[in-house]
C-alpha cells in the first residue's frame, strides 16, 4: 500500500524543482514578449522564492492539524491555480500572481514528504528514503533546462504551462485518492495544542539558539547559483554570448547536472571527514572565486563560463548539509522549526539575490532592450560580495559532527 504513496512522493518532488526552476530559459522570451525591464523580471522570478520561505512555518502547523492527505491537496490547489494564471498572465503582477501560488502550493511538498515516510516507514529507512527523494527530484532541474527549451520553441510557453496545469490536476486528484496520513494499525499523530502564539515563540526560541542566526546567512552564497540558474544565467548568455534558446538550455542543463552531483558530493565529503562546517565553507570560497571572475572577465569564452557555471552550482548544492547542521544546533523539542527556520532563510537569500541581480542589471542603461555586458558584470561583482559577507559571518559558527 505504501509503494503509491512513494510514488506520488516522489512525483511531487520532481514537479516542486521542475516548476521552481523553470523561469530560468524562459525569462528571455517574457522580456521580449512583455517588454520586461530587468527588475521586473527578477519581481516576477523571486516571488516563488519569497512565498515558497513564508510558508515554511506554517506548512508544518498545517500538516501536523489537518494531515499530508487534506494539506498537501490542498496546496495543490494552489499550484494548479497559479500554474494557470501564469500561462493566462498579460502583465508582470499576473505572472508574479501565479508564481506566488505556486510558490505557496509547493512548499509543502519536502516537508510533507518528510512526515508521511516519518509516519510509515522505520526510522532507519526515512533517511534513506529522503535522499533517494531528492535524488529523483533533482530530475526536475534538469527537465527545467533543456527539454524545457525545447518544449517552450515548439509550442510556446503559454501552451506549456496550460499542459503544467492540467498535470498538476492529476496529481492533486492522486493524492486526494490514494495519500493516507498513517500506516494502517498507527493512528495519525495528534495536533499540538498550540496557539499561534505559542507557534512563533517557538521559532523564536529556535532562532535565539547560538549559531543559529550565523547559518541563516549561509543562502547567501549558494543563492549565486540560482539566481543564475533560476532567472539571469539565459539573459546573459543571449545578451552577452548570442546563443539561442537550445544553446542556452544546454548551458543550463550541465550545470543542472553538476549540481545533482554536488548533493551526492557534499555528503560524501561530509560523512569522511565527520563536519559540517568546513565543506560549507570550502564550498563558500569556490563560490566567490567564480563571482569574482565573471565579473572581471570581459567576454569569455561559452566553454570558460559554462565551466564557471557549473563549478558555481557543485560548490552551491550544500542546503541539505545546512539543514543537517541546524539539527545539530537545537535541542531535538526545536528540530523541526530549526529545519522550517533554516529553509526560510535559504529561500529567502534566493529571493533577495535574484531581486537584486535584476535592479543591478537596469542599472546601465540598455541598447535596444539589451542590458550591455558591463552591468552583468557589475552584478556578478555585488554577488560576489554578497557570498563573502554571508561566508564571513557564518564562518565562526560551532561545528556539528554527522557522526558525533
Amino acid at each position: 500500500m505504501f509503494w503509491p504513496i512513494l510514488a506520488i512522493l516522489y512525483i511531487l518532488g520532481f514537479t516542486n524543482l521542475f516548476l521552481r526552476s523553470s523561469f530560468g530559459v524562459m525569462g528571455p522570451d517574457l522580456a521580449r514578449e512583455m517588454s520586461l525591464s530587468p527588475a521586473a523580471l527578477s519581481f516576477v522570478a523571486s516571488s516563488f522564492f519569497f512565498a515558497y520561505a513564508l510558508m515554511q512555518v506554517p506548512t508544518g502547523m498545517l500538516l501536523d492539524r489537518f494531515g499530508p492527505r487534506r494539506t498537501l491537496a490542498t496546496m495543490l490547489l494552489s499550484t494548479m491555480a497559479g500554474a494557470g494564471l501564469f500561462a493566462a498572465g498579460q502583465s508582470p503582477e499576473m505572472l508574479a500572481a501565479g508564481r506566488i501560488l505556486m510558490g505557496i502550493g509547493c512548499a509543502g511538498v519536502f516537508t510533507g514528504a518528510f512526515y508521511v515516510m516519518a509516519m510509515w516507514l522505520p526510522a532507519d529507512r526515512v533517511v534513506t528514503h529522503i535522499g533517494a527523494l531528492n535524488s529523483f527530484a533533482a530530475f526536475g532541474n534538469l527537465c527545467a533546462t533543456a527539454p524545457l527549451a525545447f518544449l517552450i520553441a515548439w509550442i510556446g510557453w503559454r501552451t506549456s504551462y496550460l499542459f503544467f496545469t492540467v498535470a498538476v490536476g492529476v496529481i492533486l486528484t492522486a493524492v486526494a485518492i490514494v495519500m493516507r496520513d498513517s500506516a494502517p494499525g498507527r493512528a495519525p499523530s495528534t495536533a499540538k495544542d498550540e496557539s499561534l502564539a505559542q507557534i512563533f515563540a517557538g521559532v523564536r526560541e529556535s532562532i535565539r539558539q547560538p549559531g543559529m542566526k550565523r547559518l541563516l546567512f549561509a543562502g547567501l552564497p549558494m543563492s549565486a547559483s540560482s539566481t543564475i540558474s533560476g532567472v539571469w544565467g539565459a539573459p546573459y548568455l543571449k545578451h552577452v554570448h548570442g546563443l539561442d534558446d537550445g544553446a542556452r538550455g544546454s548551458v543550463l542543463l550541465v550545470m543542472a547536472v553538476c549540481a545533482m552531483c554536488g548533493h551526492f558530493l557534499y555528503g560524501q565529503i561530509a560523512r569522511r571527514f565527520n563536519t559540517l562546517k568546513w565543506p560549507i565553507l570550502g564550498g563558500c570560497v569556490v563560490i566567490v572565486a567564480a563571482t569574482v571572475s565573471l565579473s572581471l572577465l570581459e567576454r569569455p569564452p561559452v566553454w570558460l563560463v559554462t565551466l564557471l557555471f557549473s563549478i558555481m552550482a557543485i560548490a552551491s548544492a550544500y542546503p541539505t548539509i545546512t539543514h543537517a547542521h541546524a539539527r545539530g544546533l537545537v535541542p531535538p523539542h526545536l528540530m523541526g522549526r530549526g529545519v522550517s527556520v533554516t529553509n526560510m532563510g535559504v529561500m529567502t537569500a534566493i529571493a533577495v539575490a535574484q531581486l537584486a541581480f535584476g535592479w543591478i542589471v537596469g542599472l546601465l542603461p540598455a541598447a535596444n532592450g539589451v542590458p550591455p555586458e558591463a552591468a552583468y558584470r557589475l552584478a556578478f561583482a555585488i554577488q560576489a560580495a554578497v557570498a563573502l559577507t554571508g561566508m564571513l559571518i557564518y564562518g565562526p559558527i560551532r561545528d556539528v559532527r554527522p557522526r558525533g
